[in-house]
């Protein structure tokens, strides 16, 4: 292939097909999806065909992208140990960390397992990460990212959308054939309401499930990780997103009385100081954040 930038389309093109992800393959790249998309692109219009095809939330390979990426990846295989060869062990650079600020309920429900996998994809050798309510709470002196549950705009920060948030009831399977039972949206007042804010989500909640009972007994928690453990020991419902129910939803220890769902009032972001907004490292992991964030969740 005469071109000026064909090695590098291939560096991208392999990437992509390994991973199957242009966001994932952007971060092991330390570029823009954005780019990566356009190099396979011109690729794909150098040679005159297409190399990739969508299913789903991935891209799989043509017949053509398969039998390049078969060369493809034996040719970088062979550059790699040649260079090095060439080059000699290279020398350590000291560790390397990351600091992020995350809150507490989708630091247990999710994030603290995905944290590892960015460690091992950015090669960190530490990482520290800190419990953080709302934005009030993080220490910027000493963190590098967060994860904010809230409502920007933040003065002096930048920040990306994670995910919106849709709410919607959970309980423990217990609390279902309970007294009284939960047959109805209705029955949710005859229960313990397990707030953490001042109730306007479940008074919202019963609107759009077109209750007009007043709950007789609410109960209101400092943070929504103390709202899912009474809804786990069978002590009440609380409103809680897939986002973070869905691992509880999936070993069947939650279950979802009803499907009326509500948007929060807040959605997640990724935030950081201005001044750190173009780092690499800090790029590369709201980049990743944002990309687990949306795949889909296993329910």
């Amino acid at each position: 292939m005469k071109h000026p930038h064909g090695l590098a389309y291939l560096r991208v093109f392999e990437a992509v097909a390994r991973v199957g992800s242009v966001r994932a393959a952007a971060i092991e790249l330390n570029i823009t999806p954005g780019a990566v998309s356009q190099q396979v692109r011109n690729l794909q219009d150098t040679l005159g065909v297409a190399l990739f095809v969508r299913d789903g939330r991935r891209l799989r390979l043509t017949e053509a992208g398969k039998a390049l990426q078969n060369s493809a990846a034996i040719a970088f295989s062979e550059i790699d140990t040649c260079v090095d060869k060439i080059a000699g062990p290279v020398p350590s650079t000291g560790p390397r960390s990351v600091t992020i600020a995350v809150p507490p309920a989708l630091a247990v429900s999710w994030f603290t397992t995905q944290m590892f996998d960015f460690a091992e994809v950015a090669g960190l050798t530490s990482f520290r990460m800190i419990p953080a309510v709302d934005f009030s709470q993080i220490d910027w002196r000493s963190t590098d990212i967060a994860i904010v549950y809230g409502s920007p705009p933040w003065k002096g920060f930048s920040w990306s959308l994670m995910a919106n948030v849709v709410l919607r009831p959970v309980c423990s399977p217990r609390l279902l054939n309970a007294s009284p039972s939960l047959k109805s949206p209705r029955d949710v007042t005859e229960h313990w309401l397990l707030h953490e804010d001042d109730g306007s989500e479940w008074l919202r909640w019963l609107t759009a499930a077109s209750v007009s009972q007043v709950a007789l007994r609410n109960a209101h928690f400092g943070t929504l990780m103390m709202a899912i453990t009474a809804a786990l020991e069978g002590r009440g419902l609380a409103l809680v997103s897939d986002f973070l129910a869905s691992e509880y939803l999936r070993s069947g220890r939650l279950v979802r009385p009803f499907e009326t769902a509500i948007e929060a009032s807040r959605s997640y972001f990724c935030v950081c100081a201005d001044s750190r907004a173009t780092d690499p490292q800090i790029m590369r992991m709201t980049e990743w954040i944002i990309d687990r964030s949306r795949l889909p969740q296993r329910i």
